[in-house]
């Protein structure tokens, strides 16, 4: 009978404090309850079997109260738990919302600045389409006007050298009777050198006339001669060649006026313009950003919602389920204390003393016990109605029934210890690998950044350089204008002044030859005087001089017909130096766009690699606060895992000799 109880008591109290701890406490509670009966056994021989009971009692009272005090601290910290993050996201959506407010507003006024930002780039483009327009119109204009002044002047310059040569042969008959007509000078003129002089003369004048709509000088002379007619037409018309002139160069300060006016409107409405397209790029971006922000705030913020929800209900299930773990062990407690005085009265003390087994005496002569036994069935608690029949030791049949019963509760609790060992291990191993994973995209994230940040800079650096580019080609090529007018006035000064040389030359050289064919004349008509006179001789440096007039008119063609060809290479340079140059500014204005765009969108991809590196931060964090919670919940199981699988086997293997015993096997 003694190794009867030794073996079912401990069974009956591991079931009950089985049922209290639930799980590793109840094991750990299972232990010590039965060591102590063991101790009891050992040490207090000759005790009655109610003592041992009174005694088992007193522990489970105290381990009761230790339950107690470690659920109310447990339920210390969720609560306080419960209070910090219903702090935190209640702040935390406070500040979501504000800041949504504050996005929207800023959205809106980003929408607006690009759209007014659009509109200001196409008025500005507008205007300096239409000022370029007007340029070139202007510039054609004025080569249109140089080119006809030039070949006026060119024009002008000839007929007032052939007027000039006029007077001069008119001059050289001014002596003689001098004819009163043109017509009867060129009847009365015997060399054919002045007629012609004279022909070409009269028909520059004519055409003079011609261009000024029959244009007639003042002079009048009364005798009728033409000699002042024509050194009046050549004043006339130095007149009429300086207004000109004049008139030209009026036309090129006005036209260099407006080329520098318009060149200056250009030039400030495309910086303009490429400053508010910086300007609309930025808008542009910061709308993404704030969008893109928005909306991460807006998920944050739903994200916020639902866990305060979720908080409130998981901490309203905790303070009812604490209230009601509570009550039912303070019952419990109660229950406990109330049974040990009925146990400890002096009737129980009594039938302490006398012969009968504890299972004889709890069944038919101990009347408190019964009392004891009414008390613990009240509470409801299956642990202490197990305990009650103990008590009465009743038969066996409720007992065996437990036993199976508890059985398969720890098999279940094995198995499902299995499971959640299986799913720590693997969820600590995904967690393992999750973080790796983002460790490794935040460093591609970071690296990433790295390039955009200096791509940024250097297309930065390469639009500014551009920019320079234009302006100096713009400074090269209006030097390069100037330049051109002025060696084109040098060509015209150049070719004018070797037309006048060459007519001077042609003159003189007349002169000298008329001269010497005249003398030679007179040399072959000449009688030998009887008496001997001086021979004359003719200077014999003539022919040398001669020649050497001849050579420098020649020299005249040469550098004239040089002139125009440097100046037609010239030229050539020229318009290939213009085209080029506006070629090279136009490849420098589509780098220029192409760039600006390239940077906006690297400072858009720049922003939403902020933004993933921002979110795998954030993840790193989450898996992080994860790693440890899952450390939290599982390294007691998995470090013990082994222990409890053992004890649980051999509590299972400890109900199933109880059983064996009840049914009446032998096991000592």
């Amino acid at each position: 009978m003694a190794s009867t109880l030794r073996i079912l008591v401990p069974l009956l109290l591991a079931a009950t404090s089985h049922g209290l701890a639930r799980g590793s406490v109840g094991t750990e509670q299972e232990r010590s309850l039965l060591q102590t009966y063991d101790k009891q056994l050992a040490e207090t021989k000759g005790v009655t079997p109610v003592t041992r009971v009174v005694n088992l009692l007193k522990e489970m009272s105290k381990t009761l109260n230790k339950e107690q005090e470690e659920d109310e601290a447990l339920y210390d910290k969720l609560a306080c738990w419960c209070n910090n993050n219903k702090y935190e996201k209640n702040g935390a959506s406070d500040a979501a919302t504000a800041k949504i407010a504050d996005l929207e507003a800023n959205i809106e006024r980003l929408t607006a600045k690009s759209k007014e930002l659009n509109t200001k780039i196409k008025e500005l483009e507008a205007e300096f389409a239409a000022d370029k327009s007007a340029l070139a119109e202007a510039t054609a204009i004025r080569k249109k006007q140089l080119k006809e002044f030039q070949a006026m002047e060119l024009d002008n310059i000839a007929a007032l050298e052939n007027l000039k040569a006029a007077i001069v042969v008119l001059s050289k008959h001014e002596g003689a009777a001098f004819p009163q007509t043109a017509q009867g000078f060129l009847q009365a003129a015997s060399p054919s050198a002045d007629v012609d002089t004279v022909k070409r003369a009269l028909k520059s004048a004519s055409a003079f006339m011609q261009a000024h709509q029959g244009y007639m000088p003042s002079y009048n002379s009364q005798s009728g001669e033409i000699m002042g007619v024509l050194r009046q037409l050549q004043e006339e018309m130095q007149g009429a060649l300086s207004d000109a002139q004049k008139t030209e160069a009026s036309r090129a300060a006005l036209f260099a006026e407006l080329r520098s006016a318009k060149t200056s409107e250009i030039e400030s409405g495309e910086k303009m313009a490429e400053a508010k397209e910086d300007e609309l790029a930025k808008a542009d971006m910061d709308n993404a950003e704030a969008k893109e922000d928005l909306k991460q705030t807006e998920a944050s913020l739903a994200e916020d919602t639902k866990f305060l929800a979720n908080l409130g209900k998981m901490c309203a299930e905790g303070d009812a389920n604490f209230a009601e773990r509570k009550n039912a062990r303070l019952k419990e407690i109660q229950a406990v204390s109330q049974t040990i005085e009925i146990l400890e009265g002096d009737e129980a003390k009594d039938a302490m003393d006398t012969t009968f087994s504890f299972m004889q005496t709890a069944r038919n002569t101990d009347k408190r016990r019964g009392a004891a036994a009414a008390i613990l069935r009240k509470t409801g608690s299956p642990e202490l109605s197990m305990l009650a029949s103990s008590v009465e030791l009743d038969a066996f049949t409720k007992v065996k029934a437990m036993i199976d019963t508890m059985i398969a509760t720890l098999k279940t609790q094995q198995a499902d210890e299995v499971k959640k060992n299986d799913w720590c291990k693997a969820e600590l191993q995904e967690n393992e690998m999750t973080t790796m994973k983002t460790t490794d995209l935040k460093a591609d994230l970071e690296a990433k950044i790295g390039e955009l940040e200096s791509t940024i800079k250097t297309l930065s650096s390469e639009v500014e350089k551009a920019h320079l580019d234009i302006s100096n080609l713009n400074l090269e090529l209006q030097r390069a204008s100037e330049n051109r007018k002025t060696e084109n006035l040098d060509f015209q000064k150049v070719v004018a002044d070797q037309m006048v040389t060459a007519e001077i030359l042609a003159k003189a050289l007349d002169k000298l030859a008329k001269f010497y064919d005249e003398a030679a004349l007179v040399q072959q008509k000449k009688q030998t005087p009887p008496v001997a006179q001086a021979e004359y001789k003719q200077s014999s440096g003539a022919g040398g001089v001669m020649s050497m007039i001849e050579k420098l008119i020649y020299d005249t063609k040469d550098i004239t017909a040089e002139s125009k060809k440097s100046e037609s290479e010239a030229q050539v340079a020229y318009e290939a130096l213009v085209a080029d140059t506006n070629e090279s500014i136009a490849d420098l204005s589509k780098e220029i766009t192409s760039k600006t765009k390239s940077k906006a969108q690297a400072k858009k991809d720049l922003s939403m690699t902020n933004g993933d590196l921002a979110d795998a931060v954030t993840e790193l964090e989450n898996l992080g606060k994860y790693n440890g919670d899952l450390h939290g919940e599982c390294d007691y199981v998995m470090k013990n895992f082994d222990i409890r699988q053992s004890a649980r086997a051999q509590e299972m293997e400890a109900l199933a000799q109880a059983k064996q015993i009840l049914n009446g096997a032998n096991l000592s």
